[in-house]
């Protein structure tokens, strides 16, 4: 090995020494954190052989709860001495100690880390109460409407809403600032509610971006404290995740649980459908089926599928713009029920639909509806492609199956 490879081999062990989440990593693994080193180490061969190599060493040594002993500490340090030599021509004491002092932070050591861990462990907000709490939210306004932490309301009268939080807490609605005092605390938690007929987006105060569809709330902190990022759904959205290695985003429904560290993703979760989808545009996402338990990782141009009643799952192949067009005014659908066609339009433009389940279950449509039309060119269009008449009376609209 030459002088450079040497010089770059040692700046290698370096960074990765002195990078708190790779040993928090090596020594408590999350499905997120598998996920971002994986993926380090499939991109470079010479991180992945260093990595593997102190996660060997890792292993390697007795680590005990309460801390390291100072026998222990040295016998880390031989090993990682040992490892490195013939590789780099010189590693100062400066440095040694350094990394002495961070692995015995870091590794199953200190008591700081197990009783902060224990104690970010132990919150976990009950949301189901949370929303039960204020579902009296009256919807016949039409307005989107913010619920703070206070249970203060603010209704967005505008078509669009757009909602941003800044780093410090701070809020604004379509570009104007929102005179609140912003609560920073982890558990004081806002709400966004859109109903039925409108859709909104919000940028949370890290920067990540959801669009949110009609008929959806998103529960979320005014700013994100302690080691994640957590947020609960009900409804759909879009997200693109902004990335943080060290402080992972959560999605939670009421039967899910996704775990990503930076990625763009639409899910699915409203009450009244009989599944649940995640369906991935980039990154990798980790979704935990929070009854059975079991935990699956799905790649770009998948789609997971969670089905209520009988709790199973399933992943396949999708084209993802079938998926997220609605957030550009659109809905495309291949061979899918009407009766799910005929859902979404009752959400995009609050009106009610009568039709006969049974018929209409056994009907399939494909093609693409702009729901930027008036209702009854979006209706003129459907009955080209499926089987079925339709009439619409003050603001209700009433379907049939051809015979």
């Amino acid at each position: 090995m030459n002088y450079m490879e040497q010089s770059r081999r040692e700046q290698l062990y370096h960074s990765l020494l002195d990078d708190d989440s790779l040993f928090q990593w090596l020594l408590h693994p999350t499905d997120e954190t598998n996920i971002y080193w994986n993926q380090i180490m499939q991109k470079d061969i010479e991180k992945k052989e260093i990595i593997q190599e102190l996660k060997t060493i890792v292993k390697g040594i007795k680590v005990v709860e309460e801390g390291l002993s100072e026998e222990t500490k040295k016998e880390v340090w031989q090993k990682i001495e040992t490892s490195l030599q013939g590789k780099r021509t010189s590693f100062r004491l400066p440095y040694f100690l350094r990394y002495a002092a961070m692995f015995c932070l870091v590794a199953g050591g200190s008591i700081y880390f197990f009783t902060h861990t224990k104690q970010e462990a132990e919150k976990v907000i009950d949301y189901q109460s949370f929303i039960a709490d204020t579902s009296a939210i009256d919807r016949a306004s039409g307005n989107v409407t913010v619920i703070l932490a206070n249970q203060e309301k603010i209704e967005i009268e505008e078509a669009n809403a757009d909602l941003r939080v800044d780093a410090n807490g701070r809020m604004s609605v379509n570009a104007k600032l929102i005179e609140t005092t912003p609560d920073n605390s982890e558990t004081s938690l806002l709400q966004l509610v859109v109903p039925y007929g409108k859709t909104g987006s919000l940028e949370l105060s890290d920067g990540s971006k959801v669009w949110v569809n009609s008929g959806s709330r998103v529960i979320y902190p005014c700013v994100f404290a302690g080691n994640k990022r957590e947020i609960f759904i009900d409804g759909e959205a879009y997200l693109e995740v902004a990335r943080n290695e060290k402080k992972p985003f959560i999605v939670k429904t009421d039967l899910l649980e996704i775990s990503v560290l930076g990625t763009s993703f639409n899910i699915s979760g409203y009450k009244s459908d009989d599944n649940q989808t995640i369906v991935l545009a980039e990154g990798s996402v980790s979704i935990k089926e929070m009854k059975e338990k079991t935990t699956r990782i799905i790649e770009p141009n998948q789609k997971y599928t969670l089905e209520k009643q009988s709790h199973t799952t399933e992943v396949q192949q999708v084209d993802i713009f079938d998926y997220i067009c609605w957030k550009y005014g659109f809905l495309s659908f291949k061979n899918e029920k009407l009766s799910a066609v005929l859902k979404k339009i009752e959400r995009y433009y609050n009106v009610r639909i009568d039709h006969d389940a049974s018929a209409i279950d056994r009907t399939t449509v494909s093609g693409k509806l702009d729901l930027k039309e008036d209702i009854r060119e979006t209706f003129r269009i459907i009955s080209i492609t499926a089987p079925i008449e339709y009439e619409i009376q003050n603001g209700e609209i009433k379907i049939n199956v051809k015979p």
